[in-house]
């Protein structure tokens, strides 16, 4: 699997290019907003069919660009969480609205929960709900790599301040993801990239855990 990033918008959004290399199948994640390199970069992947646009949460910097995408690839499977679709269709939910920003209404093709999984070509992609930055937001698992949204950053986690936040449940998420077993790549919605061993040991809210009286 080969994964390739672009950063777009003001706000320095992660989107991810994502390659099936058996299949030739690709996912976009996080499509912030449809631009020329965001397309440049999707056509220069080598993937043969888009076959999933997926989200990690419903923030207007993390969707605005999937109304477009999804125009111009039709047979793109639209992913979210339950709890977030209505961020596709409402621009308050979004943010959007607060930021002056207009947003195309849609729907999502597939809302998934806690514990779901679908597949990518031949990697089975594995849900996990982390509410907290919002109350869908969710982490993706292919194999041993975690696209983490805005839950969990390089040393650090999503804000919770925002509109539909809640500091308990991030804690809880933070806590849930540093249980996971084994290590990942992690690649998070703002900034570089991480490991989840490295955020055990370093992130200031991971680190506050006694992972040894679990």
């Amino acid at each position: 699997m080969k994964v390739s990033k672009i950063v777009l918008g003001a706000l320095e959004t992660n989107c991810y290019i994502v390659l099936d290399e058996l299949s030739g199948l690709g996912a976009v994640i996080d499509p912030a907003l449809y631009t020329t390199p965001l397309v440049e970069a999707i056509k220069a992947s080598g993937m043969t069919k888009l076959q999933y646009i997926i989200l990690t949460h419903g923030h207007s910097d993390h969707i605005l660009g999937v109304y477009d995408l999804k125009k111009e690839y039709p047979d793109a499977t639209v992913v979210i969480a339950d709890e977030d679709e209505i961020c596709l269709t409402s621009s308050s939910c979004s943010l959007a609205a607060d930021l002056g920003i207009e947003q195309q209404p849609m729907h999502a093709d597939k809302r998934v929960k806690d514990g779901d999984s679908f597949f990518f070509g031949g990697i089975e992609v594995r849900v996990v709900a982390t509410p907290g930055h919002t109350p869908g937001s969710v982490c993706y698992l292919f194999d041993n790599i975690m696209f983490s949204g805005d839950t969990l950053f390089c040393r650090t986690c999503g804000r919770t301040d925002l509109f539909r936040g809640n500091l308990n449940d991030m804690r809880d998420s933070i806590k849930k993801l540093g249980m996971l077993s084994g290590d990942y790549i992690v690649y998070p919605g703002h900034g570089i990239s991480t490991t989840l061993d490295a955020e055990r040991k370093t992130n200031r809210f991971m680190r506050k855990i006694e992972w040894s009286l679990l």
